[in-house]
């Protein structure tokens, strides 16, 4: 392969867009792929033509970087890439200085799993800073800038709503003119005031496609217009009394709705600035009424109280028996402890004479019994007065209600620690807690990762509503087995993670695992829509000082073979498991080199006919020719076909290679009849196999129908049928045949073989070995057989090895079939002379 068309085939085949530029990003050459995802023509993409797909602001960022410096071989950046539905996709990007001047990059899409990890740190942050008792104001311009990065392509306003007076107070908005945000400040809510105003005042999302045409826009256009917005999505953000307090603001450059996905973010930010904004509010409130006491009474407190050096109380406001109904006369001394909560007494006790031995100022919180009979969270501070020796004379201290405050600031830390579904601590609450564990570890610790086996069929057949229902049972049966020492949590999805740190041994932990999983099975075997699921646990010990991602990986991969070894199973982390990951990891990697040396090559078994024994075509078989271990068959990348990503690019370059071949004997004149090739479910999903398929067959001038493709039972029962079916729906139209592989070996019923456009099947070789013999009659055989010609298709058989195997299922009426009897898989260079050998032998035995 020239280095032409290997640059070619990795641009069609990378799952992402690859361009080439100069030092001064001017592109020569786009693949199809940035036609396909951004619906800017290649042409128009020329020169500097591509920046216009390009975000302005990533836009300039990259055009800060021209000329590119050949002495930065490599470039790499995040990039937003407009889609050609206006929606902008977050990119990860590679540019790299290829020689004479030239850079070659590539762009491959991150938008999901970066928006995802954006989403979670962005409320984490977010919650934080109000926790940390930031300013109002700067929580609202943190809110924006997290909106602006959620949702790629906004500038976002955040609008104070005053509820006495129904007007916008100062708003916030890093990337929105001062002017602009001037100009509503005191502007009163009201229908027709452009989105926001509307927004507030019918209490619901007003979304402006196009502020040039919208009548809501008459008034106000003049002033955004000039600054390019051209569209405004206007989101009310409400009170716990169901007011609006603000308006959230999204302004684009260009017209459009938002789509699907940027509804529900749209949700998630109203929520989370719903939350921060009435948090915020409160501290400012509760800061106003500190700085209101501090500058009114001079720092008189609440409740004021003095102590001696020694610490006894000598006297206490009049408030103290208004606010506990303990008399002035029993709290002096230490009789105030009476009016703690008793799990807060010692520890109370303990702060204050840490503070009295110390002199260190006092500042503790407790729960403190009001007079009704019910505890207010209290806040303690005291500061001793010394003489000129620095001797304590006397202290002087306060009680503060933060009753509110400290029940506040418990909600946002559940906000930030636990599982909105379950109640369970999350997965951010859970890896503190393993490293807390490890830390402090005297003993070996275990640690149990269980996930719900064929959870996705509940949320299949019954609803998300009901899968979630589901999840909180499990969680609920989870804690109720949870035993001392025991730390359960939601980590995401259906997995589930147990601390248990009062295991002695491996085999200790093996025991609770099992009555875990025991008990869990009966639990979801008891309820009706759950009783198909079963949960697998893999287990693993942590010893102190290990890193938590180390001791989670191994209780991961214990649980990957739990799964794969069959459902409903416990596994404990061992050297097989080790191996096997290593294997399955030596296997994707090993797929990776082949494809990028080309190393992978097609050969093919020749599929006959049963009654002639005359060649009908062959069947393309993936072959690695590593250039120490000689050639490798498929099990040597086994665990990279199960890998949507490398299994697609595998089944690409496949494709390409056969048509080559297939190409050469047509020019050769060599009739070679139909080739088969097997593909991948990524395969059918996805665009990149159709296209690149389509362009090798117009390209080689390819007649379509000498070209078969085999799917697995397992295609049609992948959760992307519909897509599996409109894509060989396509390929059927252009006149490519489909054959279904190892057929009777899964699960894909006869709605799948009326509803599925396949042509063939093919008999897999555990139904043909021993055929004829007293261990198999052929009756399945038969029925298979049977069962294609009633609805008009071809029949293959596979694995045939000797005469008795053919001839008898000739006589079931099987019309095709392969294996050693009749030529094993051959390089394609031997093609052309072994269909010259037959034609030899079938004109020997005419003459």
């Amino acid at each position: 392969m020239t280095e032409s068309d290997l640059f070619e085939t990795l641009a069609r085949t990378i799952p992402g867009i690859v361009w080439v530029s100069d030092a001064y990003g001017r592109t020569e050459f786009n693949n199809a792929q940035w036609r396909q995802f951004t619906g800017m023509s290649l042409e128009d993409s020329r020169g500097h033509g591509w920046l216009g797909a390009i975000h302005p602001a990533d836009a300039a960022a990259f055009r800060a970087h021209l000329p590119l410096s050949p002495m930065h071989e490599t470039v790499q950046a995040e990039i937003r890439v407009r889609r050609h539905d206006g929606v902008y996709h977050r990119h990860l990007l590679n540019v790299r200085h290829v020689g004479e001047g030239k850079w070659v990059g590539c762009a491959i899409d991150a938008h999901g799993w970066l928006s995802a990890e954006l989403r979670d740190n962005t409320q984490a942050s977010v919650l934080e800073l109000v926790s940390a008792g930031a300013e109002l104001n700067e929580v609202l311009r943190h809110l924006c800038l997290a909106a602006e990065q959620q949702i790629p392509g906004a500038t976002c306003t955040i609008l104070p709503v005053d509820l006495k007076s129904e007007c916008f107070l100062p708003g916030i908005g890093p990337g929105m003119p001062q002017d602009v945000l001037a100009a509503l400040h005191q502007l009163k809510v009201g229908p027709g005031v452009g989105s926001c105003g509307t927004a507030a005042y019918y209490r619901r999302n007003v979304i402006s496609r196009d502020i040039a045409v919208d009548p809501l826009w008459d008034d106000w256009r003049g002033l955004f217009m000039p600054h390019g917005f051209r569209a405004c999505w206007s989101i009310p953000v409400f009170a716990s009394d169901g007011g609006v307090m603000a308006c959230f603001g999204f302004y684009f450059a260009e017209p459009r709705s938002p789509t699907q996905d940027e509804d529900q973010e749209l949700g998630r930010l109203r929520g989370l600035a719903s939350l921060a904004i009435e948090r915020a509010r409160i501290l400012e409130a509760l800061r106003e009424s500190e700085e209101h006491y501090r500058h009114t009474v001079e720092q008189n407190p609440l409740i004021p109280w003095t102590a001696d050096p020694d610490g006894k109380i000598l006297s206490v406001s009049s408030r103290w028996m208004e606010a506990t109904g303990i008399s002035k006369a029993d709290a002096l001394g230490a009789g105030w402890l009476k009016a703690i909560h008793p799990e807060d007494v010692a520890s109370t006790n303990e702060a204050w004479q840490l503070a009295v031995a110390t002199g260190v100022p006092l500042d503790t919180s407790y729960r403190l019994r009001m007079k009704d009979g019910q505890y207010r969270w209290s806040r303690g501070r005291a500061s001793p007065r010394r003489n000129q020796n620095g001797e304590i004379l006397r202290w002087y201290g306060t009680v503060e209600d933060v009753h509110e405050h400290h029940l506040a600031n418990e909600r946002l830390r559940r906000q930030a620690y636990q599982d909105e579904l379950t109640s369970l601590p999350n997965r951010r609450h859970f890896i503190e807690e393993l490293r807390r564990s490890l830390d402090v570890a005297e003993q070996p610790i275990g640690l149990m990762v269980i996930d719900i086996d064929d959870f996705k069929t509940v949320n299949d057949r019954f609803g998300h509503l009901t899968g979630d229902a589901v999840l909180r049972l499990f969680g609920r049966q989870l804690q109720r087995q949870m035993a001392p020492g025991e730390f359960v949590a939601r980590l995401a999805g259906d997995e589930f993670a147990i601390i248990c740190s009062q295991v002695s041994d491996e085999q200790a932990l093996m025991d609770r695992a099992r009555a875990m999983e025991a008990v869990l099975d009966a639990g979801m075997k008891a309820n009706l829509k759950s009783r198909s699921c079963r949960p697998s646990i893999g287990c693993t010990i942590g010893r102190a000082g290990e890193e938590p991602d180390e001791v989670f990986k191994r209780a991961d991969l214990a649980l990957y073979a739990a799964k794969t070894s069959g459902k409903g199973t416990v596994r404990l982390f061992d050297n097989t498991i080790q191996s096997a990951a290593s294997r399955r990891s030596a296997e994707m990697d090993l797929a990776r080199t082949a494809l990028k040396e080309g190393w992978i090559e097609a050969y093919y078994q020749p599929v006959v006919s049963l009654k002639t024994r005359m060649p009908r075509g062959f069947e393309a078989l993936l072959r690695i020719r590593h250039p120490e271990q000689g050639v490798l068959s498929p099990h040597a990348v086994l665990a990279a076909l199960d890998d949507p990503r490398l299994s697609d690019a595998v089944g690409i370059r496949m494709a390409q290679l056969v048509l080559k071949d297939m190409a050469r004997w047509e020019a050769d004149g060599i009739q070679h009849g139909q080739v088969s090739i097997n593909l991948a479910t990524e395969n059918l999903v996805g665009h990149a196999f159709f296209d690149t398929l389509a362009f090798r067959i117009d390209e080689r001038n390819i007649p379509p129908e000498l070209i078969k493709l085999e799917i697995t039972e397992r295609v049609l029962l992948d959760d992307q049928e519909a897509r599996v079916r409109t894509t060989l729906t396509r390929l059927q139209q252009r006149g490519i045949s489909i054959s279904l592989d190892d057929f009777g070996t899964g699960y894909a019923s006869l709605v799948h073989l009326q509803t599925m456009p396949v042509d063939e099947i093919k008999i897999d070789r555990s139904f043909v070995s021993g055929l004829g013999t007293p261990s198999n009659g052929g009756e399945i055989v038969r029925a298979m057989i049977g069962l294609a010609e009633a609805m008009g298709m071809t029949t293959v058989a596979e694995g045939i090895e000797d005469s008795r195997e053919a001839l008898m299922l000739a006589s079931l009426g099987c019309e095709y079939g392969q294996g050693f009897l009749f030529g094993r898989p051959m390089p394609a260079a031997a093609v052309p002379a072994y269909l010259q050998s037959v034609a030899a032998t079938e004109i020997a035995a005419a003459n």
